[in-house]
């Protein structure tokens, strides 16, 4: 994936060549349908070709799946670890000061 490419930037991409193979299947599909019988050989052909377009709909929406899962895990783990550097953060400055109240209570003795 280049790095000038955003997620969405993909996704978009995938779902418009998604919607161009649907697009070509329905035409073929109308056009297979409109055939007579005279024209078995086309017709098979037609049929074939939908059977592929079918397939590579199939498999760009299986990447689309897999780089979704990719990036939301992603994300999980960046908030995972945000969430631990801000518990740390808050525990060290409870910590510390909780240590300036006994030193300020002590010194005023």
């Amino acid at each position: 994936m280049p790095v000038s490419q955003t997620p969405e930037d993909i996704f978009a991409s995938l779902r418009a060549e998604i919607r161009t193979l649907q697009d070509r299947t329905l035409k073929l599909e109308t056009y297979a349908d409109g055939l007579n019988d005279k024209h078995d050989t086309l017709r098979s052909e037609v049929r074939t070709e939908i059977a592929s377009l079918r397939n590579q709909i199939a498999s760009l929406e299986t990447k689309m799946e897999t780089a979704n899962k990719q990036i939301n895990t992603k994300l999980d783990r960046l908030f995972g670890a945000r969430s631990v550097v801000t518990a740390a953060i808050t525990l060290l400055t409870s910590i510390l000061g909780s240590g300036v109240v006994h030193l300020v209570v002590s010194i005023g003795k």
